[in-house]
């Protein structure tokens, strides 16, 4: 089961070294769960079922092969919101745990994809949010029947729905086994990240350790923000292909890959990128088969792209995509009886429509600089409260203990990563500058060459078990001065790397194997 979202919450797969000892074996009855107690809601039903053998399989790009032989005690509890939310209307949400029947390793974790916790002896839950329909659209939840945003299921999406999950999956575990979870721990990318960046800021005592990938914080902007490719080509009269594109975005790879003195496929040292996509203007690509030319009108929309959204003046509204970031996604389009047209991607397409809209029928196509400016701001003003996920008083979070690890691809084409970093000094100055001893508590982690949660065709090295490093971190107090990270196995090259805590970067020793993460220091 997933949290149910127009931008899944994506879980990261686990190593098999994050786990050990810990052990307990258990034997108890499935049948006897103790009611939780769910502040601000009632339960609906809970019902148990005892599953031996089971297989889960492969569900790709979050569950890369099956997993077998499974026995766990499945619990599903539904709840309800109370009354006292006037814009709940009678929401039901299901809250789904599985218990292993034996060898809990005394740990509870929280995360969309449940069988690779179990397999490895966690107690797990994950939950719909009380959100029904296609994962990749509201289309379903996101208007009540006046017409008007459903802010009580917004709200679930936004920030309740983890915190509700870990209320009942914790005290289904304690009842149970008849304890506690010794520890409890987050795991998410995208909007799992940005739920996880939730749980510190508002529920600080949910897990002792969360790792929030990519996180879609600053959300009421950056969907906004997203929709600024459509607008370039709209309002420069050219939608470019994905050859087009992907061949002006190769040229800056291949211009600026040397600048960190290594030659990888890799952008390493984006500040410094200043690669003019002018510069390849009148070159000759193949592209279905026939030789295109790099016009300067694709040049210009490249340019644009990357600059970021400005207002009809000219002051910037948002980050553009980083230089080397693939625009498959947000600079899409296709062809329309002969005439090439926009395709926006859905998440900010969603978001337009349905909730500052609320027309599932309006016409996006129309929206241009000056559209996109008064979007921005009225996003902003309406749901930033509500959805941005941003607050940088971690006070709370650090006082209870807690340890938050983040990482962020930078070359993610979907969530501008500049927002991560952003949120990192803001964070710092908030809690007392540079004696503010964020190392502590929060460690954040930029991976170069990293698309969207490591999932796609990434040339760059993702964090081979960053759960791992959280885990031990929480339990061992061996806090991570990097990440070891790899190539994946369809990358154009394979090379280890450090993914060194920001701000430092992984630098060449200047002696060793290019290609192995001990040739490179943190500076």
């Amino acid at each position: 089961m997933e949290i149910l979202s127009f931008l899944l919450a994506i879980g990261v797969v686990l190593k098999s070294s994050t786990v050990h000892a810990l052990t307990t074996r258990t034997s108890h009855s499935c049948s006897n769960i103790k009611i939780p107690t769910v502040p601000g809601a009632h339960i609906l039903s809970i019902i148990s079922t005892e599953r031996k053998n089971y297989t889960v399989q492969a569900s790709s790009p979050i569950l890369p092969q099956d997993i077998t032989n499974l026995s766990i005690c499945e619990v599903n509890v539904t709840i309800t919101h109370t009354a006292k939310d006037k814009n709940t209307h009678n929401d039901k949400v299901l809250i789904q745990i599985w218990l292993p029947i034996s060898n809990w390793n005394g740990r509870f974790a929280g995360d969309i994809t449940l069988a690779p916790f179990l397999s490895q002896g966690f107690a797990a839950a994950s939950t719909d949010a009380g959100l029904s329909g296609d994962p990749y659209s509201p289309s379903l939840w996101a208007l009540d029947s006046h017409g008007e945003v459903n802010q009580g299921l917004l709200k679930n999406f936004a920030s309740r729905s983890v915190h509700d999950l870990a209320v009942v999956g914790k005290a289904v575990t304690a009842s149970y086994y008849g304890k506690k979870a010794k520890y409890a721990y987050w795991n998410g990318c995208s909007t799992g990240g940005r739920q996880g960046l939730v749980e510190a800021q508002m529920f600080p005592e949910d897990f002792d350790g969360i790792l929030a990938g990519a996180p879609a914080i600053n959300w009421a902007e950056y969907v906004v923000a997203e929709q600024w490719p459509q607008v370039v080509m709209k309002e420069e009269s050219v939608f470019p292909s994905l050859c087009e594109l992907n061949a002006v975005v190769q040229a800056a790879v291949v211009g600026c890959d040397g600048l960190d003195g290594v030659k990888d496929g890799v952008i390493s040292d984006v500040e410094n990128c200043k690669f003019d996509p002018f510069s390849i203007v009148g070159s000759t690509i193949q592209c279905d088969g026939k030789n295109v030319t790099i016009s300067k009108s694709v040049a210009s929309v490249v340019q644009k792209i990357w600059d970021g959204p400005k207002t009809t003046s000219g002051s910037p509204l948002w980050y553009g995509l980083n230089v080397g970031a693939p625009m498959d996604f947000l600079a899409e389009s296709t062809d329309m009886n002969g005439t090439r047209v926009g395709k926006p991607f859905f998440v900010n397409d969603a978001w337009i429509r349905y909730f500052l809209k609320g027309d599932p029928n309006f016409d996006i196509s129309t929206v241009g600089s000056a559209d996109l400016t008064k979007l921005f701001f009225e996003s902003a003003q309406k749901y930033g409260d509500v959805i941005d996920s941003a607050n940088p008083n971690l006070s709370k979070f650090r006082n209870a203990g807690g340890k938050l690890l983040v990482w962020h691809g930078e070359a993610d084409p979907l969530i501008f990563p500049q927002g991560t970093t952003q949120y990192q000094h803001r964070v710092e100055q908030v809690m007392g500058g540079k004696n503010a001893k964020l190392d502590e508590f929060f460690r954040l982690f930029v991976a170069p060459g990293v698309d969207h949660c490591g999932l796609g065709a990434t040339p760059g090295a993702i964090p081979s078990d960053p759960f791992g490093a959280l885990v031990s971190w929480v339990e061992n107090r061996t806090a991570p001065d990097f990440l070891p990270a790899e190539t994946p196995a369809k990358a154009p090259a394979h090379f280890t790397r450090k993914i060194c805590r920001y701000p430092l970067e992984g630098k060449y020793r200047g002696s060793g194997d290019v290609n192995v993460l001990e040739s490179y220091v943190c500076e």
